[in-house]
């Protein structure tokens, strides 16, 4: 994967800063004929994954939220190929931080 680096410097923040409760939120492209229910498993799925890698890295699972937001919340075209790579994502969000 790609991602491992970007992955890892996210392990390294999570780990400094213990008090953090992260969103991962999966997305998919909307390419036309693929319904919802197939982006939003798949779409939970890469989220589920990336929050599994965190939790097997050593973070608390309890600090790790996860959803799947399917197709609905693109961020570029979906008309291209690389506007489909773009909406074909995980976003982290941090929920809350804890006193």
């Amino acid at each position: 994967m790609d991602s491992y680096p970007e992955l890892n410097e996210i392990t390294y923040f999570l780990e400094d800063n213990d008090d953090i409760v992260v969103e991962i939120q999966g997305h998919t492209n909307g390419v036309r004929g693929i319904t919802h229910e197939f982006c939003d498993e798949l779409s939970t799925d890469r989220a589920r994954t990336v929050a599994k890698y965190f939790a097997d890295k050593g973070i608390d699972p309890d600090r790790l939220k996860y959803k799947g937001y399917g197709k609905r919340k693109p961020i570029a075209t979906n008309r291209t190929a690389e506007g489909r790579k773009r909406n074909q994502r995980v976003v982290i969000k941090i929920l809350s931080i804890k006193n």
